[in-house]
């Protein structure tokens, strides 16, 4: 008996697990389903959009030749008409003429018969009948203006689907890495005239070959290019090689990438030694100020957190005296100065920092600009055997090029105690080339490329980059390739040194950047444009939008608050309209604003209005206010009754989807003698519209989830969501002010989306930003709204994380969001152990909605991104939840080095 009980169970679970394994099956089935219908929905769309483009053409073709016909026959009407006019007037003289001949032959009397012959003969002679052509001046004749559309008839019946486009390939002998900058060309394998733009990715690798899949950074996008090459110019070359790859793209599809082709960009990248700079520096990567201070402030407040076990966070100057913070001088974790060297490291005026990577070879070249009330600083390189008392330039294991502001102006180089003044401007940026077997190190203006001074010697030991300032700062890019105007000019002196030659000739003919090549394999040039072109550039945009919005006749824009006023059936526009002969049509649906959870409105209001007459149409569009501070349109729909043809509905620019708008602030303007309402800013309205889509809360599935799973309406569950109301009401206000773009994710996103409102016991509340639209001064701007940093794992390369505390225990949580070829994702950190999680999300869009009494950006397809979080349940819910195991998404991302872990895992 109890064998076959075990038996029966095990039958029982085998057939349980198999019914999930259908029933799973089927959700797939489903929703793929769902999507072949969405999808063919798109594209029939989109097909009907291009036959109504079509019907259109054929439309005006039609009508112009129409004309053509019409005038023709009027012109050869009028001929036809003077030519019979004059006819007729000769016919009656001529009649006249011949009667009184006629009766003249009665005349008895010879004189007068005499008389009567020759007033005869003198009316003939000057007659009109006997000048008149008699024959037609035109004729009947129309057919110059037959057509015949056979040739056409046949071109449309072999109308098909556009094929996909073959994938290009990258030659990489025209392919040039230069000037840090790079110029990728491709060709197409057969010749395709239907291809409308290329798309071009890269991505920076420290790895030779073909791409590696883990461990590496996103693809950058260039889109939208029409050449069959590009060039990426102001690169830092931080990695070895970069990776490029191109895809052809026409109207309708992308084809497949190319073959991925590797280029070296390797290039000398080093920060400033931290350990190796004189207290009275502040040291940051590729930042280095004088400080009077000497850093004892800094030690005192590192050694405060070292005892309380916090994260080191270093204040830094501001990077200049009147500009903005540096981001990474105001960043948390900042490498704290406690690590340098005893104070009797450098003393004097040995106020030096070396670089943290040794040259042993080959040729580099990096650039430094001072801060303008820098009083004095040298440049150069030195051995690592420099002592702690020695200066720059004061030994013979050491060169530079010195700069002294302060008392009396002196611009000199130096080695060995010897000094060389240098009778040449001072630029802003100096250069320097460094030419480690050639023995030779040279500085020059780096804007222009004038040569200001060369060392020629012979290194026998590694060199470090060497820096010294005094009251001011230093700012230091490396990355840089050699210039082609620099070793343009190493090569023509050759030997040369203290030389100050200009290069101005030769950066005016081979110091360009190459942008494309002609048939005769001429290289044309670009150069940068000056910042009186980029104003004009950005007015005359401004202009032209503002007259585009000024002088549209297609299309008027109404803010309309009062709809019996305007809109009554019985009085107002509706009746003036068509009493001037317009013929209106009007759609109306639900107002939104009136439904919720408890009840559903049938309540109608006013959308969209359209009247025509003849071939011209008026869209009027209906802006409704929302409770959060915006205007809202609603979804143009066809109802069954509409005549589809009334106007070619797909040409309307609004109506597809409903939308949201900032509240403009308008302004009265006359344009043709009418006065009408405009945005005050068109330019901002105008670029609202390609992102305006508006989703709607579910109330209909929310009320639905409710009569199943009872609300939460305790104490403690009201406090909370009150509480994470404003937190998120603050987020938003924060992060608009900045300028960057938010959405809502995770749980808060799912609350939304399942029940619109906030899942009381999620305990946070959840944004999503994409990660290059990050920030550095997020962190202080909400550090000064009194939300002070939870933690920051990450960093911005990878995995970043940002926790905000509000108040009553509720923390908002900020992931960032990174973008790969087929998907996106978020990490995830581990604190304890240094684990990394990743989070992967199918691609989406953002869109418009409303949300606890605000205007709020969610992901279009919602629920896509719910199920990739979530699973298929989703509509079910679960207290229980392990962010490290529970998500469907989750991956495990590897584990943060030790060493790295003050950077990445940081806890407040």
């Amino acid at each position: 008996m109890d064998a076959q009980k075990e038996a029966l169970q095990r039958i029982i679970s085998t057939l349980a697990n198999k019914n999930d394994e259908i029933q799973n099956f089927v959700d797939t089935l489903n929703h793929t389903l769902k999507g072949v219908q969405e999808n063919s929905s798109n594209i029939l769309s989109d097909l009907d959009e291009e036959f109504d483009s079509l019907y259109s053409i054929l439309d005006e073709v039609k009508e112009s030749m129409i004309n053509s016909i019409k005038q023709e026959q009027a012109r050869k009407s009028q001929e036809l008409q003077t030519q019979l006019s004059q006819c007729n007037n000769a016919l009656e003289n001529s009649e006249e003429l011949l009667e009184f001949a006629t009766r003249s032959l009665d005349i008895k009397e010879p004189e007068e018969f005499s008389k009567a012959a020759r007033q005869i003969k003198d009316r003939v002679t000057m007659a009109s009948a006997f000048r008149l052509s008699l024959k037609p001046k035109v004729s009947d004749n129309m057919t110059h203006l037959m057509v015949d559309f056979s040739q056409e008839r046949q071109m449309l019946q072999t109308l098909k689907f556009l094929p996909v486009p073959k994938a290009p390939e990258i030659d990489i002998v025209d392919c040039l890495v230069a000037d840090n900058s790079v110029t990728v060309a491709w060709r197409m394998p057969e010749e395709d005239n239907k291809i409308d733009h290329y798309i071009l990715e890269y991505r920076k690798t420290n790895f030779d070959g073909l791409p590696r899949v883990k461990d590496e950074r996103c693809w950058e996008i260039i889109d939208n290019i029409k050449g069959l090459e590009y060039t990426l110019s102001g690169l830092k070359f931080d990695s070895k090689y970069m990776n490029f790859r191109v895809r052809a793209c026409n109207k309708a599809v992308a084809g497949e990438y190319s073959d991925p082709v590797t280029l070296e960009t390797k290039a000398l990248n080093f920060n400033l030694d931290n350990s190796s700079s004189h207290l009275n520096l502040k040291v940051e990567d590729a930042c280095v100020e004088w400080d009077p201070t000497g850093g004892k402030g800094q030690d005192s407040k590192v050694k405060g957190k070292e005892n309380k076990g916090s994260v080191h966070v270093t204040s830094l100057k501001k990077h200049t005296r009147s500009g903005t913070p540096s981001p990474k001088r105001t960043s948390v974790g900042s490498r704290p100065p406690a690590v340098r060297g005893s104070r009797d490291r450098f003393t004097g005026e040995s106020y030096t920092v070396l670089g943290d990577t040794a040259i042993e070879s080959g040729q580099h070249y990096w650039e430094v600009k001072a801060q303008k009330d820098c009083k004095s600083y040298s440049v150069g390189v030195a051995y690592k055997t420099l002592g702690k008392f020695d200066q720059l330039g004061k030994t013979n294991t050491s060169w530079c090029i010195h700069v002294n502001n302060w008392l009396q102006n002196t611009f000199a180089a130096k080695h060995n105690n010897k000094v060389k003044a240098l009778d040449v401007t001072v630029p802003e940026k100096i250069g320097v080339f460094c030419d480690f077997d050639g023995g030779q190190l040279s500085f020059y203006d780096a804007d222009s490329k004038q040569l200001l001074y060369s060392f020629k010697t012979k290194f026998t030991q590694p060199v470090l980059p060497g820096f010294m300032v005094w009251c001011g700062g230093l700012a230091l890019s490396t990355g840089m390739q050699v210039p082609s105007a620099v070793r343009t000019l190493q090569k023509s002196e050759n030997g040369m040194t203290g030389s100050a030659s200009s290069l101005n000739n030769v950066t005016q003919k081979q110091v360009c950047l190459p942008i494309q090549k002609d048939e005769n394999n001429w290289v044309t040039y670009e150069t940068q444009p000056s910042e009186y072109h980029r104003l004009m550039s950005k007015i005359s945009k401004n202009v032209i939008l503002a007259l585009f919005t000024l002088a549209s006749s297609a299309f008027l824009l109404f803010q309309l608050y009062y709809y019996k006023h305007y809109l009554s059936a019985k009085e107002g526009w509706f009746p003036v309209a068509e009493s001037m002969g317009f013929q209106c049509l009007k759609t109306e649906n639900k107002d939104p604003r009136l439904d919720g959870i408890d009840s559903l409105s049938g309540t109608e209001i006013p959308l969209h209005c359209i009247c025509k007459w003849a071939t011209h149409a008026i869209h009027l569009v209906v802006f409704h206010g929302r409770s959060g501070s915006y205007l809202w349109h609603g979804h143009l729909r066809l109802k069954g009754h509409i005549d589809r043809k009334f106007v070619p509905f797909r040409k309307l620019q609004f109506g597809r989807y409903p939308g949201a708008f900032d509240r403009p602030e308008l302004q009265q303007v006359t344009i043709d003698g009418l006065e009408v309402l405009i945005p005050k800013d068109p330019t901002h309205f105008l670029e609202e519209i390609p992102h305006s889509r508006f989703i709607e809360c579910r109330y209909k599935e929310a009320r639905t989830f409710f009569q199943q799973y009872l609300d939460d309406n305790t104490g403690e569950a009201v406090t909370f969501q009150k509480s994470a109301k404003e937190l998120l009401q603050l987020a938003a206000k924060i992060l608009n002010k900045l300028g960057v773009k938010f959405w809502l994710s995770s749980g808060t996103c799912l609350g939304w989306y399942r029940q619109c409102s906030i899942i009381p016991y999620s305990k946070d509340v959840d944004l999503g930003v994409f990660i290059q639209d990050y920030k550095y001064d997020i962190i202080l701007a909400f550090q000064e709204a009194g939300l002070p940093l939870k933690h920051k794992f990450g960093k911005v390369e990878d995995s970043l994380e940002l926790s905000f505390q509000g108040k009553d225990g509720v923390k908002l949580d900020i992931f960032f969001f990174y973008e790969e070829t087929d998907y996106m994702w978020n990490g995830g950190t581990q604190a304890k152990t240094g684990k990394k999680f990743k989070y992967l999300f199918p691609k989406f869009t953002l869109c418009w909605t409303e949300f606890v009494d605000m205007k709020v950006h969610v992901p279009c397809e919602t629920t896509e991104y719910i199920e990739a979080n979530y699973g298929k349940s989703w509509r079910i819910p679960i207290k229980t939840w392990d962010w490290k195991s529970s998500p469907p998404n989750v991956r495990p991302n590897g584990i943060w080095p030790i060493s790295e872990w003050d950077e990445v895992i940081q806890l407040y």
